[in-house]
């Protein structure tokens, strides 16, 4: 039986002394996770529920439900105002509201179709016989391509040109303590 959740190299995510990295990072895991759930979806049309499909939907939900609600955090709460905070170009900051508008528009986007997965994905970590529609699960997968796509396209830029070193160590720190984790590396 073809497993569900691939194996991957491991992969050393960056450290919170580097938080561009650690958010890009977070959206190959997001990325990963997204393609477990198509899996998982596919895998549902020919299979009963079983311990295979009920342990890749516990990690699907483990993910959605703490870690990507973290880096929506980092960016909501943390990045975005000391983003805003730092542009001082009235074209700039216009530019940047225009692109923080969208992308907190499509974190809301975001929830309102993870809410339509999470309780068949709970079933299916339960054990239930439940699916996964088709249409639920790639509008997600859409969603999150978009707004990938979207941030990593210009935030970069945003972040390279307005934030020092001083406020890339603030923000690690905010985002470590947001994991209840050390921002320092050992």
């Amino acid at each position: 039986m073809r497993r569900l959740e691939r194996e991957h190299l491991f992969e050393a995510p960056a450290g919170f002394d580097e938080p561009l990295e650690m958010l890009l990072g977070c959206h190959r895991r997001i990325e990963k996770q997204l393609e477990t759930l198509k899996r998982l979806r596919t895998y549902l049309d020919g299979h009963a529920v079983d311990a295979e499909a009920s342990l890749a939907a516990q990690n699907v939900l483990r993910y959605f439900t703490s870690a990507a609600l973290n880096h929506h955090a980092d960016e909501e709460e943390d990045l975005f105002p000391l983003l805003e905070s730092r542009i001082d170009d009235g074209g700039e900051k216009a530019r940047f509201a225009a692109f923080r508008a969208r992308l907190e528009e499509d974190h809301r986007r975001l929830e309102l179709a993870w809410s339509r997965l999470r309780r068949p994905l709970e079933g299916i970590a339960e054990g239930l016989p439940r699916t996964l529609g088709a249409s639920d699960v790639q509008s997600f997968v859409d969603a999150y391509a978009e707004h990938i796509l979207t941030e990593e396209t210009t935030l970069k830029d945003f972040f390279d040109r307005w934030l020092g070193d001083d406020d890339r160590r603030t923000l690690g720190v905010s985002m470590a303590a947001r994991r209840k984790v050390s921002a320092i590396r050992p």
